[in-house]
């Protein structure tokens, strides 16, 4: 299994802590080219803490890179540098090979206040690293060899801060500190913790999706991406966390972690259930979910399309809900479904809108490009399906009067949006209050195919036809906007890109209508598409090439769920 330190980041699920390889000024941090420690807490002016430098003979040397689940070897001059996580808060380093260190140059970003100083401690000597800028300590010394710390103090603060290790043995421990250091004196088997950080990876390997012989490597690299995006419960995060990446989107956005979750549903319920129910913990008295949530911060600014009810409602088809988990995704549900219907109908005309493109996770989508407030028949499609879902859980709970007044309330909205959101047989965005069209050739518009032969068959078949042909499908898969548009961009962001969300909802809605070899056609493509482009944000739709953030955790989901439900 090869992981790419260049793509994503060297971590274990649980931890704070990323080891990865960046260019030269990475995101404006002024670092140097490398390998480098980077923290994925939230509120860090940068993510870089600081370079890791193997050391021959005490002078910089070149190096090559092996990685895998467990742990990541620096090869160097006769011998090596091993690195492999005890725990989420630990790092350890050994050395391998005579004349064989390292050293930590830390981060000159922001260095304000930024120090190194002595913690004693029986007869090792500990250096605590007061990061600042990152908002993080961290605790290191040499459990077998010698350190040595250098810095320059300026009476303030201390620049040229590093910290070199040698010796033979040499073993070298990193341990994030929170706020202090707790005292205990801890000694660390380095062979028997990188045997229980791999073990605990194919632990969470066997959960996820089984997928079709071709892809068990893929699938492998798949659940890797997840599970070391993995932070601990920490500050506004009520539960453990799949972030979408340990590389710089280090958030869970409200749409993203249903895509996780539905992948997770599988094999690990437990792990399902708290992904979905991340953002509702936080769920505001009028109904609204926080749009961007990571263990320091909360944005109340946007919000996400309410895919929630779909999600759920796909995670309930493979596993089991309590009586308790029914009652509170019910209530939650219902009050995130209420916002919608009491804060975004501002012409009460039946039709939601989104006041803005990053309201509907397709930020700047050309649908959006004449004026902010867009109705759109996608977020009529997703209340539909969680109005849905609602009379579902409530069908379950006994609750007979919530059950028929939420598919009634579907139907209603049904009504509204075929009469408001189609123009001609064709899906349309509008204007808010002045209901003029937005000429348009967006993805976004295809969305309500997944109401299948609830749409009437004119339509219905209108858009399979779009869907069937080369308006938006390319040899890797959807394009989010028309290649023949004007206004297509390969690197476009949601205007040309494959993107792993619009895909899943898309195959979901062709299976709802019988289009199933369209379907294994999609599902193939993307999959391919996948197993050699690896596990970007989004694709050149042209190319397959990954763009933007290279290892973003729906798109590993997006590829075993697909692969699980529709090519085994």
């Amino acid at each position: 299994m090869k992981i790419d330190l260049a793509q994503m980041a060297f971590s274990m699920a649980g931890s704070y802590m990323a080891i990865s390889e960046l260019p030269e000024n990475y995101r404006g941090a002024g670092n140097q080219n490398g390998i480098h420690l980077r923290t994925v807490r939230g509120g860090a002016v940068s993510s870089v803490i600081g370079r890791i430098v193997p050391l021959v003979d005490g002078v910089e040397a070149d190096y090559s890179c092996q990685t895998q689940p467990e742990e990541l070897i620096l090869s160097v001059g006769e011998g090596c540098l091993r690195i492999c996580y005890a725990d989420p808060l630990t790092i350890l380093v050994k050395a391998q090979g005579e004349g064989i260190g390292w050293r930590m140059d830390f981060c000159p970003m922001a260095p304000f206040f930024d120090h190194i100083y002595e913690v004693p401690c029986r007869d090792h000597i500990r250096y605590m690293a007061n990061c600042f800028g990152q908002n993080v300590k961290y605790l290191l010394w040499a459990q077998q060899g010698k350190a040595e710390m250098t810095q320059i103090w300026n009476g303030c603060t201390a620049e040229k801060n590093k910290i070199s290790f040698f010796g033979t043995p040499l073993l070298t421990v990193i341990r994030e500190v929170h706020s202090e250091w707790d005292g205990v004196v801890r000694e660390y088997d380095y062979e028997a913790c990188r045997s229980q950080t791999g073990a605990l990876f194919q632990a969470f390997h066997r959960k996820m999706p089984e997928v079709p012989a071709q892809y068990e490597e893929t699938a492998r690299v798949a659940s890797y991406v997840a599970w070391s995006s993995i932070v601990a419960k920490s500050g506004f995060l009520p539960r453990d966390t799949m972030y979408m990446s340990k590389n710089w989107m280090n958030n869970i956005w409200a749409w993203d972690h249903c895509f996780n979750a539905v992948a997770l549903a599988y094999g690990n319920p437990e792990a399902a259930w708290d992904q979905w129910m991340i953002p509702f913990d936080l769920q505001d008295p009028t109904g609204l979910i926080p749009d961007t949530t990571n263990n320091s911060k909360l944005d109340w600014n946007y919000c996400k399309p309410p895919v929630h009810g779909w999600a759920l409602s796909r995670m309930m088809k493979v596993m089991e809900l309590s009586e308790s988990q029914i009652l509170l995704a019910y209530d939650k549900l219902e009050k995130w479904t209420l916002w919608w219907l009491n804060y975004r109908d501002h012409d009460h005309d039946g039709i939601c809108e989104y006041t803005h493109g990053y309201d509907s996770g397709w930020d700047n989508a050309t649908v959006f490009r004449e004026q902010p407030c867009v109705e759109l028949p996608d977020l009529q499609t997703f209340l539909i399906l969680q109005m849905d879902t609602l009379a579902e859980l409530a069908e379950r709970m006994g609750r007979e009067e919530s059950t028929v007044y939420w598919r009634r309330r579907a139907e209603k909205m049904l009504s509204d949006m075929l009469q408001h959101c189609f123009a001609d047989g064709y899906p349309v965005a509008v204007h808010d209050t002045t209901h003029e069209i937005i000429p348009s050739r967006c993805l976004i518009l295809y969305m309500p195919i997944l109401l299948g032969d609830r749409l009437p068959e004119k339509i219905r078949e209108n858009m399979l036809e779009v869907l069937r042909g080369d308006e938006f499908l390319t040899e890797y898969g959807y394009a989010t906007e028309s290649t023949k548009s004007e206004l297509y961009d390969p690197d476009g962001y949601w205007r040309g890109p494959i993107w792993a969300p619009a895909t899943i909802l898309l195959l979901d809605g062709l299976s709802t209508c019988g289009e199933m070899e369209l379907v294994r056609k999609v599902a193939t493509s993307f999959c391919e598409m996948v197993k050699n482009n690896g596990f970007a944000e989004n694709f050149n739709a042209t190319t397959g090439k990954g763009l933007r953030d290279l290892a973003y955790t729906w798109t590993p989901s997006v590829f075993l769920t697909i692969a699980h439900d529709y090519l085994v």
